[in-house]
């Protein structure tokens, strides 16, 4: 994966990680963990979302700022319609 940190097919319940992510901090790593993961109950950016990232990551945006302040290499948007990926 080289496109987006992570993504989240829905209907198969399965997560993709980028890979490198591991040369990142690691409260990096464990917030698009917990983005994706959270994505499997609740579909889509909602405040519900946001609600559930807080609760099971609470420093999850000062991870974010982290991490978009160390973007990865190709690091692109990519809007498939089937995975929610960040």
């Amino acid at each position: 994966m080289k496109t987006k940190r992570g993504t989240c097919n829905i209907a198969k319940k399965r997560i993709w990680i980028n890979l490198q992510l591991v040369n990142k901090p690691m409260e990096c790593l464990e917030y698009v963990i917990t983005h994706e993961l959270v994505h499997l109950i609740e579909k889509n950016h909602t405040n519900r979302f946001h609600a559930l990232v807080e609760e099971f990551y609470p420093t999850w945006k000062e991870a974010r700022k982290l991490l978009s302040q160390m973007p990865l290499d190709y690091l692109e948007k990519d809007n498939n319609k089937e995975d929610k990926g960040i």
